[in-house]
């Protein structure tokens, strides 16, 4: 994605929530047109407009979508969980990986257990004869 791109009917949400004209210059017009006027708002009420653009120029070209979708995907936990934010997220997902580890544990016993493969059941008490 380097090198000139289409600029949309108007301007990019960046511009319209700045009340400016947008044109081919604009550096978040690629990643917030119109359509994408609420995650523009997420993202700048979390990092505000130039941090945003600083963020945006501080990586190389090729990385910048991506580096646009962690933005707005950080900005909309946010608004999610304010107190928390993304850490909440990553904090219940960790705990529910913990849990189903526990189950698939206790499954992969059961199938053992079912299955015969107990220790011991191979393993037969020899007699003592005295």
């Amino acid at each position: 994605m380097s090198g000139e791109f289409d600029m949309p009917a108007g301007a990019c949400a960046a511009c319209k929530y700045q009340r400016k004209r947008c044109n081919e210059s604009c550096v978040l017009g690629r990643y917030f047109p119109l359509d994408r006027a609420e995650d523009f708002e997420n993202v700048q009420r979390l990092f505000g407009i130039q941090n945003a653009v600083k963020i945006l120029n501080s990586v190389a070209e090729n990385e910048r979508e991506k580096t646009v979708e962690s933005l707005i995907l950080e900005a909309r936990m946010r608004r999610e969980n304010p107190v928390h934010g993304p850490v909440e997220v990553e904090m219940r997902l960790r705990a529910e990986m913990e849990r189903v580890k526990k189950e698939l544990d206790m499954v992969k016993k059961e199938l053992k257990f079912f299955k015969g493969d107990d220790d011991h059941d191979h393993h037969q008490p020899s007699s003592s004869t005295f």
